[in-house]
Formats: structure tokens, sequence, C-alpha cells
């Protein structure tokens, strides 16, 4: 259907030169299904779930790829916020993948940073947001963080032949986060050359609005591997990563909001989907 739509379209003189979705496998069909090439434009919900596409084999050369920017992102805390955690909020442990995770990201503090990596942050030093180390050219990269994080976002495009870009939540982020990440996307265009898609009124942030625009696909978004790197021979990360379970939970959760999130201690990488609400009950009066 959308096939015929979008040839019907362009036969009216419209041009039409990609389409976007989460969904992959229904972009890949649209595009052979039309008569004229058709970009196919995948979307993801953090640049973790990218890293994992790619290693599961869905992502193929040259294609054109769009993330939530917020995923690349962390804000550093306040002294008081610092003092509370005991200063050591969030500090890099690689022995686990999710120790620098979106969700835990507004808990890092400047102090865990150490003085290796602070070479490579001068460019968004006076600001409260910070890049994580995979966002970067691998160039930019400290000795420290080279061994810390196997590869970036940087690997992945020269491997796969990639166009990124990126994107965000604009009812959810913050004019000064939004500056930052402009700034950053267009200081490292080569890396981001899609830009930063933003469908503010006039690429303009509303006042008083905090966020880094990651919003609730904070919980949906998986984070970064640091110890995977592109390979000849790439195969999943993890057993949720297999092409078949995503079908399945696109089919069978996406409409109740599922989660693929580290629930708690015990069941790390569970799938959980709200239970569904009790029917209301109808009380007839005479």
């Amino acid at each position: 259907v959308w096939s015929r739509l979008i040839d019907n379209l362009r036969s009216r003189g419209l041009l039409i030169e990609g389409i976007g979705s989460f969904d992959v496998d229904e972009l890949r069909v649209i595009g052979k299904g039309c008569s004229y090439p058709l970009t196919p434009i995948l979307f993801f919900h953090s640049v973790g779930d990218l890293q994992r596409a790619c290693h599961a084999n869905e992502v193929k050369k040259g294609d054109t790829v769009y993330f939530n920017g917020g995923s690349l992102m962390w804000k550093r805390s306040s002294i008081m916020e610092a003092a509370e955690c005991g200063g050591c909020c969030g500090q890099i442990n690689i022995e686990d993948e999710n120790d620098i995770h979106p969700n835990n990201a507004y808990g890092r503090t400047a102090s865990s940073v150490t003085a290796g990596t602070t070479s490579a942050r001068t460019l968004n030093a006076n600001g409260d947001y910070s890049f994580q180390p995979y966002a970067y050219p691998r160039s930019a990269l400290s000795d420290w963080e080279r061994v810390q994080c196997k590869s970036t976002i940087e690997d992945y495009r020269r491997h796969f032949d990639l166009k990124i870009g990126v994107y965000v939540q604009e009812f959810s982020i913050s004019a000064e986060a939004l500056d930052e990440l402009t700034v950053f996307v267009n200081q490292h265009g080569d890396l981001y050359d899609q830009g930063i898609a933003f469908g503010g009124v006039n690429g303009v942030a509303v006042k008083n609005i905090s966020g880094d625009g990651y919003w609730n696909q904070r919980y949906m978004g998986r984070s970064w591997d640091f110890n995977a790197r592109p390979s000849k021979e790439m195969t999943p990360l993890k057993p949720e990563d297999h092409h078949l379970v995503q079908v399945a939970i696109q089919a069978g959760a996406w409409g109740q909001v599922g989660t693929i999130y580290e629930v708690n201690d015990e069941q790390k990488g569970a799938l959980t989907v709200p239970p569904p609400r009790e029917p209301c009950m109808h009380i007839g009066i005479d």
C-alpha cells in the first residue's frame, strides 16, 4: 500500500527521496515495491539500539540512520548532587556495559572523569552537558578512553558506510541541551553528516523546559556496549537482539508500550509489558 501511495504521489509531481520508520523490515519491503529508488531511513531509540542492529545484521551498507541524540549526552551534577552521592555517581566500570546508561546519566559527576578524559571535553567544558566517549571520533579520545571504549560510532559508520543523523523529543529538551547538541553535531559534521532533526518552530526550544530530549525513550533504548566493535562476521550481542525476537516484541508489546530495559538486578534485559487494565464495570440504575 505504501509503495503504491508513494508512486502515486510521485506521479503527481511530489518529490519523495526517502521514508523513515522504526520497523526495518517494513522499510525494506516498501523500498522494493516502489517503481523508483527510495531511501529507507532507519530510526532507533538510542545509539545503543543502532549498535545492536548492526551486530544483528539488520543494518546494511550505505544505510541512512537516525537515533535520539539524548543517548549521546550526560548531565554534570551540581555540587549538592555530587555531595549527596559521594562525588562518584556513574563512575565508569567496563565490567558492566550499562554503567554509563542514559537512566543514570544525570548522576554522573565531572569528578568521576579522570584527567585523561578531560582533553577531549574542552569544547563542552562551559555547559552542564557533556558527551559520552563513543559519541566522538576515535581520534578525539584520550589513551585511557580508547582502552575503556573499544569502539565509537565512527567505527560503525566506516564499517557500514552509514549516513548518520540524530533527533530529539522536542517537548522534553532544554534550550541549553539543544544548543550543546547542535554545536556538537556541527563540530563533527563528517561523522553526523545528516545533522540534527528538530521539529520545533524555527528551531527554537520552548522556555522553562528541562531535559536532554531523550524523554521516555531512555526506558526503551539500550545502552552502548563498551566491549563490542565491528568485525567481518557480525553476530548479535545478546539473545534478545536476534531478529525474530525483535519482530515478536514489536508485534506483541509495542501497542502496550513494551520496554526492553534492566528491570532490576535480578532480571537484566527483561521484557516488561504493563498488565492490562481491569475492564470497567457498568452499573445500571433503574
